[in-house]
């Protein structure tokens, strides 16, 4: 049988740590820390349902949910912008999809080189070699003199 593994939980907001520190690391309270046995894990991964990555919250009516706006960084790309709602969020993550050979990797190439005059951008790819980035640049004749890739 497997050992029990302890968690420790603040009395104060409820916060979850794997060890027990003076302090917690949420709500920066002291001595609030009390030791409880974490569950067990299931047998089999479909035995419980699944965690989200945030704590739940209540429901509320969309239309009295509190917005604000965040300043965006234009790609100097009108239309690409505009499906952005304006520009890029910084912290924010796009995820650009399509079928093969429709110029995602084209679009971003030139998206990087323009936001390359005024900030530094990493271009990072999974699937092509750094070579075939610089072979589409020269081609695109992409001024990417300032454009990191990896």
């Amino acid at each position: 049988m497997a050992k029990a593994k302890s968690q420790y939980t603040c009395t104060e907001c409820g916060a979850v740590n794997s060890r027990w520190n003076g302090q917690c690391g949420q709500c920066q309270a002291w001595n609030t820390l009390v030791e409880t046995v974490a569950e067990t894990t299931a047998t089999h991964r479909f035995a419980t349902a699944p965690q989200g990555l945030t704590a739940s919250t209540a429901v509320e009516k969309l239309s009295q949910v509190k917005t604000q706006s965040v300043p965006r960084v234009s790609t100097l790309i009108d239309e690409f912008d505009r499906v952005l709602g304006g520009g890029l969020v910084q912290g924010e993550v796009v995820l650009l999809g399509g079928d093969p050979g429709i110029g995602k990797s084209t679009l971003l190439l030139q998206a990087l080189a323009s936001l390359s005059k005024n900030r530094k951008v990493l271009y990072v790819s999974g699937e092509e070699s750094v070579a075939q980035i610089a072979l589409r640049a020269q081609r695109l004749q992409i001024d990417s003199d300032e454009v990191l890739v990896q």
